[in-house]
């Protein structure tokens, strides 16, 4: 896991699911507990921790904006940096307009904790900044009923997770206070608050579990794939994890618990709790690497030579592969390959490419595609004037049927 990108998809999660676990953490858990009276220190505790979150969050989500503009590109971090390179990434790709959204929502979160808004609003500010990843994730490209499915559950496991795993540390910190308080009315409050956070576990543990495997049914093509490759056996490691987790949770659950408010079953507590973060951040790891890779499920075979621009696009009624060769400003000669989901034939009457460059200087570029038979197309007398993120728009007239737009963008490198 020495690729920078793993490493700041899984810091942007944690940070995510902490600041988001924190305020769930304190509208179901802490304050429907009946924090104590002089309970204002562990109130400042947690906006405090969730401010930071949310600071990670936004400073890993721009580090990840970069590092992606570059890998696009092909340009070093420095040039993107200096020359904005990630302003396209940032206003004409989906992954930039849903970075956008986060943003602000992030921003919106913080305020909430400074200025006093509306239980509901703060949670459902804290579940959208949670579950909108699942849009540029896997999930979010894949197409027809199957795909919604896949999104749907997806976003399941992203706010589940934060009410179980993110919430661990506003946890371990409500532990801890009430150990320093002499006041028995905090014990009374720690073991109020932990059955209540028990309860909220085991129902984040049940949708986890079968989001989990709804999610490893559309990533997976087998169950040997979780021994025979690395996006499998990625999985398997998560997996196995998760299991220690419940472990430790069990023994919280049904060993620990019971004997509240004593102080050592709360020092017990407090540490198996910190085990779980460790753990989870492992997951996270995991998690991070996960979407650097290609799920098995979803590999389709391209043999494509380096010096090319190739883009897939998927759409619920087609998917098409698209090819510009050479992959750099000049005379090029596209091909496009139309299909169904399974790799057979879609047919087709028509096709035509339209490419819409990066910046406003240049007009489109619009051609009718002859057809090579068995699926292929090719477009040519195409001139591109320049490199950056380009935007493909095939405009697919099956035979029979309604017309079909498949879109995505593809990079001419300098």
């Amino acid at each position: 896991m020495t690729d920078p990108l793993i490493v700041v998809r899984g810091v942007h999660f944690a940070g995510t699911l902490v600041a988001c676990g924190t305020v769930g953490f304190i509208h179901l858990v802490a304050e429907p507990a009946k924090v104590p009276s002089d309970g204002r220190p562990l109130r400042n505790r947690l906006s405090v921790l969730t401010l930071l979150a949310l600071a990670v969050d936004i400073l890993s989500g721009a580090a990840w904006l970069v590092l992606l503009a570059a890998d696009i590109l092909g340009a070093p971090l420095l040039d993107v940096c200096l020359h904005g390179g990630a302003w396209p990434v940032l206003f004409e790709t989906r992954f930039g307009l849903i970075w956008c959204v986060r943003f602000g929502l992030a921003v919106v979160l913080a305020l909430s904790l400074v200025r006093a808004v509306p239980k509901a609003i703060q949670l459902a500010v804290a579940a959208l900044l949670l579950c909108l990843p699942a849009l540029v994730g896997h999930a979010g490209a894949t197409p027809g009923l199957s795909g919604d499915i896949h999104l749907a559950s997806d976003m399941l496991h992203l706010l589940t997770a934060g009410a179980w795993l993110g919430s661990l540390p506003a946890f371990v910190l409500l532990l801890w206070q009430a150990q320093q308080n002499p006041d028995p009315a905090w014990g009374d409050f720690a073991a109020r608050a932990t059955q209540r956070f028990s309860t909220v576990a085991i129902l984040s543990v049940s949708v986890l579990l079968a989001s989990g495997l709804v999610n490893s049914w559309n990533l997976l093509s087998g169950p040997r794939d979780l021994l025979t490759t690395d996006y499998g056996r990625l999985i398997a490691l998560k997996a196995a994890l998760f299991a220690l987790m419940l472990a430790i949770a069990a023994v919280n659950r049904f060993y620990l618990t019971p004997r509240l408010p004593e102080r050592t079953a709360m020092r017990g507590l407090q540490r198996n709790s910190l085990a779980e973060i460790l753990l989870g951040l492992c997951v996270l790891g995991f998690v991070g690497a996960l979407g650097t890779l290609s799920p098995t499920a979803h590999t389709h075979a391209t043999a494509e030579p380096a010096d090319v621009a190739f883009v897939h696009i998927h759409a619920p009624e087609a998917m098409a592969d698209v090819t510009i060769a050479p992959g750099r400003p000049g005379p090029v000669q596209t091909t496009i390959r139309v299909m169904r989901e399974d790799l057979a034939v879609f047919p087709v009457k028509a096709v035509h490419l339209r490419l819409e460059p990066p910046s406003p200087t240049h007009p489109a570029l619009e051609r009718e595609g002859t057809d090579l038979g068995d699926g292929l197309w090719q477009v040519n007398g195409i001139t591109i004037p320049e490199p950056g993120i380009w935007t493909v728009k095939v405009t697919v007239t099956p035979q029979p049927g309604e017309t079909v737009l498949l879109d995505a963008p593809i990079v001419i490198e300098r």
